[in-house]
This record gives structure tokens, sequence and C-alpha cells, in this order.
């Protein structure tokens, strides 16, 4: 399974034929310098874990481009039917199948809304797709069942928001990294604006000192396979 990062939350999730963009805020993402994705993905599915513009970014363009559904929770899933985008409506613990995988939506603890109008919860989303769990933990603060996600799930690959500001800040971060116990964690969120401004070297460091995890800091448009 390859992981392909394009900055700030957005990551797509690529095995054989399939790939599912998570929060795919591209256009207009600092990180990517006017740079669209790889015109090789052919996208599948795309999840949303909540509809602030730097996470539900271009998913309506991509959706209606690529026929890809776009997931989200219930309401935002509304609003986005509402301009023509195919959805998957689902709700915290809801596990949805693909040919790809499965989906289950866990709680963030963060707000969400899109054009100025309420979107339900904010979400993490564990994904199951090419024999990989991946954790994406969406904007949110510390919380104490990150552990139970991580003895439930056991994601081998964890995606945690580093930038504080609107999301949890290194030293939380590197708690819950602690907590989910992932072999491998990515950090997420942080270097696009002012106010998430973090270094992702020192949360590296941080989180490999205190956990038995590995940190992978990704470049926007680098491509992991795991």
């Amino acid at each position: 399974m390859k992981i392909h990062y394009f900055g700030h939350s957005a990551f797509a999730l690529e095995s054989g034929e399939h790939t599912v963009l998570i929060d795919p805020y591209i256009s207009g993402n600092p990180h990517m310098q006017g740079r669209s994705l790889p015109a090789g993905l052919k996208v599948s599915s795309i999840i949303a874990t909540h509809g602030h513009g730097d996470h539900l970014g271009d998913a309506p363009a991509l959706s209606k481009q690529h026929r890809a559904p776009i997931t989200a929770v219930a309401e935002l899933a509304g609003l986005l039917a509402a301009k023509g985008c195919p959805t998957v409506s689902c709700g915290l613990g809801g596990k949805i199948q693909y040919e790809w995988g499965w989906s289950r939506f866990v709680p963030a603890f963060h707000s969400s809304s899109f054009e100025g109008q309420y979107a339900g919860n904010a979400a993490g989303v564990i994904i199951s797709i090419g024999g990989v769990i991946v954790y994406h933990a969406g904007d949110t603060c510390l919380f104490g069942d990150m552990k139970l996600i991580g003895e439930r799930y056991k994601p081998q690959v964890a995606m945690l928001p580093i930038g504080s500001g609107y999301t949890m800040d290194i030293q939380d971060a590197a708690y819950a990294a602690q907590l989910l116990n992932a072999p491998w964690v990515i950090p997420m969120h942080y270097n696009t604006f002012a106010q998430v401004n973090a270094d992702p070297q020192v949360f590296k460091e941080t989180a490999e000192a205190q956990t038995a995890s590995k940190v992978h800091v990704m470049q926007p448009l680098e491509i992991w396979e795991i």
C-alpha cells in the first residue's frame, strides 16, 4: 500500500486499482504551490473528516471529476449531496464497506461547518486498505479514548496533527502516539498558516523518545510504500 502526502492533512492511500483520498485540500494549499494531484491516480473514494475548507478542500470537484463518492458524517454528506456530489452518509462508529476495504469514523474533538452551515460532528477515521490499518485523526485535541482506538483497531499508521492553534501540539501529539501505540506515526496539520507552525523534527525526537513508535516525516508529493 502506498501513502501519498500533499501537505497539511491531505493524503491518498493507493492499493492496486484503488485510491482513497483523505481531506483533499489541494488547490489553495501552500504546501502544493499550485501543483495538482498526480495524473495517474484513479480516485475510488474520498473521505472527509469534517467540512472546514482546509480539509474538505477540493473534495466536491474531485468527486464529480472522478465519480468518486465522498464518505462524510450525515449532515455534511447531506450538504454535499445538495451540491450534486455522490456521497456515502454515516455516523461515528459506522463501518462502511467498499471494494477496496472499509472505513469507520471515530470521535474527534473539533467543530465542523460547510459554507456557513452546521456540518455535524468532526471525526477521525480508521481505514483498512491493502492489508494496512490507518488512523487519520482529523482535527482534534488529545483525548483518552485514543488508547481505546489503539487497542481496538491496532492501526499500523497513525496520522496526527501537531500544529497547535486548532489541534494538538507537539507534546500532546507525542502523548497521543503513546496511547495509540502504532508502529508508525506521520505528523500532519502544521506549517500551513501562522497559527499552526511547528517543527516536525522536534515532534519526531519527542515521540520517539517517549514511545516505541517510529515517526516518518513526509514531504509534500512524497510517496511512501508500507
